[in-house]
């Protein structure tokens, strides 16, 4: 392996070792990233982390300051509206392009992207249960066979899972999507594009509600 693609794949592992540690929540939004730290932590030098941070800043998922470092961007009720607002364009064409082009192979792949989801009913929203949504959704996505719809609608789910605190989140929510869930599939599976758009929209703006309604309950206390 040459210099260069070793220094690539070790940015790369930096990453990705980063992101999983926001997503399991050991860093939080607002929490500093220490570069000694870090260094410790993944038994990396400071050049594959610093490259790997300024990626992730570039991507949205941090923030940095002068004299302070990054940080954890916080994701504010805007952002989080936009967000959803991009998800749903994003969804609803996947459904249409997935009904076109998916296979029978595809959708068992997809109803068993369902049973997890299904079967993981936990006391409260935890990281492995917005994990176990994200993998449906991305699923319709990985059936229209657009790389490219599939990179963004990642990214997306991304930046809601990753910087979201799950601390107040309404947990009567978790049937209700799973029966949506199943909606979707039985539309998808009798290639019904007018019923399987209108329910992925309804099913994206109600995770919107949920999720801003959370973020409010949030700056409320902040701000007490």
């Amino acid at each position: 392996m040459d210099d260069n693609k070793a220094t690539s794949t070790l940015i790369e592992d930096a990453y990705q070792k980063i992101k999983q540690m926001i997503f399991q929540q050991k860093v939080i939004p607002g929490q500093r990233l220490v570069y000694n730290d870090l260094s410790k932590i993944l038994d990396m030098s400071r050049t594959p982390i610093i490259n790997a941070l300024n990626r992730l800043e570039q991507e949205g998922f941090l923030v940095s300051e002068a004299f302070r470092g990054f940080q954890v961007k916080p994701i504010d009720l805007q952002e989080a509206w936009d967000l959803f607002g991009i998800r749903e364009a994003l969804e609803a064409y996947a459904v249409e392009q997935t009904i076109e082009k998916s296979e029978p192979k595809d959708i068992k792949e997809l109803e068993e992207k369902l049973r997890n989801h299904e079967n993981y009913m936990p006391d409260r929203y935890d990281r492995k249960k917005f994990l176990v949504d994200a993998e449906f959704h991305l699923q319709i996505a990985s059936m229209t066979r657009n790389r490219s719809l599939e990179k963004m609608l990642r990214m997306n789910l991304e930046h809601v899972n990753l910087r979201f605190r799950l601390d107040n989140c309404d947990t009567s929510r978790m049937p209700v999507a799973v029966q949506e869930h199943r909606d979707l599939v039985k539309a998808i599976k009798k290639k019904d594009v007018l019923k399987s758009v209108e329910i992925v929209k309804m099913h994206v703006r109600r995770g919107r509600d949920t999720c801003i309604n959370c973020l409010s309950y949030e700056e409320d206390t902040i701000h007490l």
